[in-house]
């Protein structure tokens, strides 16, 4: 078994998640080749139905309520292939040819990590971009090089990873929170020795209404600040334990996601609607004993720049909230 998709999957209407394990099959992959593993986490309905209408190396498993964290990493465990996927139940893959281009590569350089693109689609009328004959890939380089100079996106879905990796290296979601993505993407590219980057997109994100993170009540919105926080003091806590060990390459890759982490928490707050003067409260409780804020000087980029020095003073902070309208977050 060369590739595991793993879809988690909770309360999604049926035609989502039979259109995502469709787009599976249309790729037309050698059936032994791969696997799907939906991990049906605690859904009222568990779609049973999918014994009945798809072959056996699409494979349902239920498991008790934990979030998307706990179901990818049931999955992980009863993965078989050497390379894993995640996929979101109510996204699907392109018919492009893309990937295929992508597992060839796998097979002739088998890195830790080969990352790929997305494409955003709104509705059923999003105009999807059509494949491209020949993929370009990178040269190898670490997952902590990537990191280095790359914001690193915080899904999970767009990348293959040696499933071997994360077992050797005991790396696992985080349960019943949020942002969990972004800590298990951290210390597995933190730990990735090679790193293959390639310019195809086949995979389609759908932004859907009554996605879990397309919530936007109060509660959900402090849920989301408090597990960012609680997200960016394990990575930091992960860098403390590793300093010891860890190249220059690896320090300055987890300084600059820490970095950016540290924005996020304060867009995150601006999106929520807080005030000037309650978002530096929140940055000196959280973010000061972890030498995040004020931020720090980096030379990221220009945006990262301008932002740091408004967010480090009460009347640029002011400003960021004049200018900042409360926005209904994205999925992911």
């Amino acid at each position: 078994m060369y590739l595991s998709i793993i879809i988690p999957h909770y309360n999604l209407p049926r035609d989502l998640l039979a259109r995502c394990i469709d787009s599976i099959i249309s790729l037309q992959l050698p059936i032994e080749d791969f696997e799907a593993i939906i991990v049906d986490d605690g859904s009222q309905e568990p779609p049973l139905w999918l014994k009945e209408q798809y072959p056996d190396n699409i494979k349902l498993i239920t498991a008790t309520h934990s979030g998307p964290g706990g179901a990818r990493n049931r999955g992980i465990e009863e993965a078989r292939g050497k390379y894993i996927q995640f996929l979101d139940a109510d996204d699907y893959l392109l018919p492009n040819g893309e990937i295929k281009q992508c597992i060839a590569k796998l097979h002739e350089e088998e890195p830790h990590i080969l990352r790929f693109n997305y494409h955003v689609c709104h509705n059923e009328k999003s105009k999807i971009p059509a494949g491209k004959k020949n993929i370009t890939f990178s040269n190898t380089i670490s997952g902590a090089g990537y990191m280095r100079h790359n914001n690193l996106p915080g899904s999970p879905c767009c990348y293959f990873f040696k499933r071997e990796l994360a077992i050797k290296k005991n790396i696992t979601f985080p349960t019943e929170m949020l942002h969990e993505d972004e800590e298990f993407n951290t210390i597995l590219h933190y730990h990735a020795q090679s790193l293959v980057v390639s310019d195809a997109t086949p995979y389609c994100y759908c932004i859907r209404e009554g996605s879990t993170t397309a919530n936007s009540s109060t509660e959900f919105e402090s849920k989301r600040l408090e597990d960012i926080f609680k997200v960016i003091s394990h990575i930091s806590e992960f860098r403390n334990n590793h300093a010891a060990t860890s190249n220059p390459i690896q320090k300055e890759a987890l300084k600059r996601k820490l970095e950016m982490l540290a924005v996020d928490a304060i867009l995150n707050m601006l999106y929520a609607g807080m005030s000037a003067k309650e978002i530096a409260g929140k940055c000196h409780k959280e973010l000061s004993p972890l030498a995040l804020y004020p931020l720090p000087e980096a030379t990221h980029s220009l945006k990262y720049r301008i932002f740091r020095k408004l967010a480090n003073c009460s009347f640029g902070l002011s400003f960021l909230r004049l200018i900042t309208p409360k926005k209904k977050p994205l999925k992911r």
